[in-house]
C-alpha cells in the first residue's frame, strides 16, 4: 500500500513528467522545441526540491537522488542542444524515469 506522502508526491510528479516526456520525445524531431525541454525538466525538478520527507517506500527512495542527478545531467544535455542525449538519459532502465513510474504505481494516473 502507498503511504499519503509518496500518493500526495506522485500526484504531484504526475503532469511535469508526462509534460517531460511529451518535449522530450518532440524536442529530438524538432530542435525548437529544444528550448521547452529545459523549462520541463526544471518543472519536475522543482517538485523533487520538496525532498522525501514522510515518504517510506524504499523505491521512491532509492530512486530520488538518481532522478534528481539525472535531471541536471538533462538540463545540461538540453542546454547543449543535445535533446537526443536529454532523452536517452530520461528512459534509461538504470537512471531513467522507470523506477518513478514502479515507485508510484497504483497511484491514479501512473
Amino acid at each position: 500500500m502507498t503511504s499519503d506522502a509518496l500518493a500526495s508526491r506522485c500526484e504531484e510528479l504526475r503532469q511535469p513528467v508526462l509534460d517531460l516526456v511529451e518535449i522530450g520525445i518532440l524536442a529530438t524531431m524538432k530542435p525548437s522545441a529544444v528550448p521547452q525541454l529545459a523549462e520541463r525538466i526544471e518543472a519536475v525538478r522543482s517538485v523533487l526540491a520538496a525532498g522525501t520527507a514522510g515518504i517510506d517506500e524504499q523505491a521512491y527512495l532509492d530512486w530520488h537522488p538518481i532522478g534528481v542527478a539525472t535531471l541536471h545531467r538533462m538540463d545540461a544535455a538540453a542546454r547543449a542542444g543535445d535533446a537526443a542525449g536529454a532523452w536517452a538519459l530520461l528512459k534509461d532502465p538504470n537512471i531513467g524515469f522507470n523506477p518513478l513510474g514502479e515507485a508510484c504505481q497504483g497511484v491514479p494516473g501512473w
